[in-house]
């Protein structure tokens, strides 16, 4: 067939329009039967002419609905592209030899007129038909051509209809599929049209209210969902974008019908139309599980799980904040120990001292002075910061009442135990950083206790003098330091799936001139001395470099090595610098080693400090953040430095078998260090009952003494060395 018929652009344009598939014919019908009455001829045809065959739409005296394409009458005529009119078949070469004019219908007049698209397309012919020559005269065409234009209308209010059928379908198709993305990720969209500040809500924004689909509600019905004290940030939001277009997002709290409170995220922004406000549309989101997850792990990180006060980690950190500007502003402390509880717990049980603890953490709060921070600082001791405008002598007649009241308490069980406390108070009004002024309360507290306990002591040069501890404390750490009896013991840490000792940290240990071993907790005042501190990490690092190879010998070359590092070393960037290039010239590599600091550190970190972590993990060591989760702002240091590494500090694993709170922080700090791509260690693991519950939450490595005590090189050797010939697993296992 001739390059007309089957040029690609038509073709498309035709199925496009679905010509094939119209359900309703009768007004293509109606056209043929006009043109066959109005011709006075037996046959009429509508027909559109594909690449193979004829589609005929409408017919009159003809009972075929598709023809081949090589019957060429409409052919011929939509090749020619104008009207076509044939006087008599038999004389006409290219159609003597049709079917349609040897055989029936025997076909001798035909005159036919083009159909066109709205795009001037090319699409089949409109004919009439007789089997008598000179049937049809030329002016006869324009009637035709008036017919056809009937025709071409008809076809392209079909098109439009189905191309308006389609987009209907599929905007339903989207609808669905947006509805259902709603209810999988619990959103929702709203709009507000601005001229009549109608309110639209989707199918899942009526569930987040808990309310039925479809029924009618307002912007007032809406706020009222709110908290009274964010009804107007809700209200000015709103309409400060009308006002202003600004975009708006905040978090709120909504209460449904039924009672139940739900946290949602509300985002919106302002739609303008032909450069003028038409609506307020945007998305709700119910973070309920989310907000609750992260209330849990924040109150975890901030607060003490029995007693309900601030922490440790919290307390160090405001105080840290307040020492930077302690010479214009004195920062008074205040250390306060139970005196007497340690009969409780030894006498009553641990239960009933928790109960103490959370009696005596009951009667602070209730005493506790405006601008006053409390903290429970560990086991027994509650740590105060006063506001700076109370005097010293304030502070200590405050807490001379506090003390007073305790000894009101009535005893405690059958053997009438009394529970009292003492306190030790520091000021300082010169830079000095937070350990040093802690110390003080520390010494002054210590006084009291010597002093016949329920006193309030304020640190003083005299008690200074008279307090020898630190200073016999340094005497043996640097006895021990020239004299070469400090050396590292290593305490395993145990991959729970394989039982396989995978890493150990490297603890101080001192012997004395007598012999017995030392613990770094028998001489932690000394560890203070920067210089000191400084000598303990180069002995340190010189002990696992010396004892190293044995280490990787005993359990695997990828065993890492844990080397504690204080600020001081790190604020000194020829140290950094030396540990590198100790660990360069050594067998060990930055992979089999792990530098654990202590959050303290970080707080406020900066300068050198920064850059000695930066360098440390460009080289390849692992950045361990010990005793995580003690406090909120550990969660800051994950992001702000480089660590790969979290240890979660004992004191949440002590408390599992009592505590529920402890389990659900643990679970909960697991899986957001797995989630966020980080190695997690649980210490001080010492029950069966603990490594139980660490193995159903998914956690892997573990410390503690159930696992091993910190042992030198030799012990640690004797302990998991292959003594029995079965193989480098078997003795790794812990």
């Amino acid at each position: 067939m001739g390059a007309g018929v089957k040029d690609q652009h038509r073709l498309t344009a035709i199925r496009d329009r679905g010509a094939q598939a119209i359900p309703e014919r009768d007004v293509f019908s109606h056209i043929t039967h006009l043109a066959s009455t109005m011709f006075n001829c037996p046959i009429a045809l509508l027909s559109v002419v594909e690449q193979e065959q004829h589609c005929v739409l409408g017919r009159t005296g003809a009972d075929v609905l598709e023809a081949p394409v090589e019957d060429p009458f409409c052919t011929v005529c939509v090749l020619n592209q104008d009207p076509l009119l044939i006087a008599d078949a038999r004389a006409d070469d290219r159609l003597r030899d049709s079917q349609l004019v040897t055989g029936g219908p025997r076909i001798r007049s035909y005159l036919g007129v083009p159909i066109r698209s709205d795009e001037d397309v090319l699409l089949g012919a409109l004919c009439v038909i007789s089997p008598e020559a000179n049937a049809f005269r030329p002016e006869q065409i324009t009637q035709l051509a008036m017919l056809a234009e009937l025709a071409e209308q008809s076809l392209a209010l079909n098109a439009r209809t189905r191309a308006l059928s389609l987009a209907n379908a599929a905007l339903q198709q989207s609808t669905q599929v947006f509805r259902q993305a709603e209810r999988a990720v619990n959103v929702g969209s709203w709009r507000v049209d601005i001229a009549t500040r109608r309110l639209h809500w989707s199918d899942q924004v009526f569930d987040i209210a808990g309310l039925e689909p479809g029924r009618s509600v307002s912007v007032p019905d809406v706020v009222q969902l709110y908290q009274p004290e964010d009804r107007p940030m809700v209200s000015k939001a709103i309409n400060d974008t009308i006002e202003d277009g600004k975009p708006f997002s905040f978090e709120t709290t909504i209460r449904r019908r039924d009672g139940e409170r739900r946290r949602i995220r509300v985002v919106g922004e302002r739609m303008d139309v032909d450069g003028q406000p038409e609506c307020v549309a945007g998305i709700i989101l119910d973070c309920t599980e989310e907000h609750l997850r992260n209330v849990a792990l924040n109150r975890a990180a901030e607060r003490d799980r029995l007693t309900g006060l601030y922490n440790r980690a919290s307390f160090d950190r405001r105080l840290a904040k307040a020492m930077q500007a302690a010479e214009a502003e004195p920062v008074t402390i205040a250390l306060l120990d139970l005196d007497g509880f340690k009969d409780v717990n030894d006498t009553l049980g641990h239960l009933v001292g928790d109960r103490v603890l959370e009696t005596i953490a009951e009667q602070l709060t209730m005493r506790i002075a405006p601008g006053m921070f409390l903290a429970r600082w560990g086991g027994d001791e509650f740590a105060m910061l006063f506001p700076p405008a109370m005097t010293l002598g304030e502070v200590t007649r405050y807490l001379e009442d506090l003390l007073a009241e305790f000894e009101e308490m009535p005893p405690l069980g059958s053997t009438m135990l009394k529970i009292g406390a003492t306190c030790g108070i520091a000021q300082m009004s010169t830079s000095a950083s937070s350990e040093e002024i802690m110390r003080r309360a520390d010494l002054a507290l210590y006084r009291g206790k010597e002093a016949g306990r329920g006193a309030v002591v304020c640190w003083d040069h005299h008690i200074e003098a008279r307090q020898s501890e630190r200073q016999t404390a340094i005497a043996q750490l640097r006895g021990a330091l020239n004299s070469g009896r400090a050396m590292a013991a290593y305490q395993p840490i145990v991959d729970l799936e394989s039982g396989e000792v995978v890493s150990v940290e490297a603890l101080l240990r001192l012997r004395d001139e007598d012999g017995r071993l030392l613990a770094a907790s028998d001489v932690f005042a000394a560890l203070l001395d920067p210089e000191l501190s400084r000598r303990v990490s180069r002995v340190m690092l010189d002990s696992v470099v010396a004892d190293g190879t044995a280490i990787l010998a005993l359990f695997g070359p990828d065993t890492r090595i844990g080397l504690n590092l204080s600020e001081a070393d790190l604020r000194r960037g020829d140290f950094v610098q030396h540990l590198i290039d100790v660990i360069d010239d050594s067998p060990l590599s930055p992979q089999n080693i792990t530098i654990e600091v202590t959050e303290t550190m970080l707080i406020d970190a900066g300068g050198q400090l920064r850059a000695s972590l930066a360098m440390l993990d460009e080289c390849g060591f692992t950045i361990c953040l010990d005793d995580f989760g003690t406090g909120f702002s550990s969660l800051t240091h994950l992001r702000a430095f480089p660590i790969h590494k979290v240890k979660i500090d004992r004191d949440f694993i002590a408390g599992i078998g009592e505590d529920h709170q402890s389990r659900l922080i643990i679970q909960a700090i697991v899986q957001m260090g797995y989630s966020l791509g980080l190695r997690v260690v649980v210490e001080g693991v010492e029950t069966e009952e603990q490594e139980i519950f660490l193995r159903a939450i998914g956690c892997r490595h573990v410390q503690g003494y159930r696992y091993g005590r910190p042992a030198l090189l030799a012990d640690l050797q004797a302990r998991f060395a292959d003594t029995d010939g079965a193989g480098t697993a078997q003795r790794r296992r812990a």
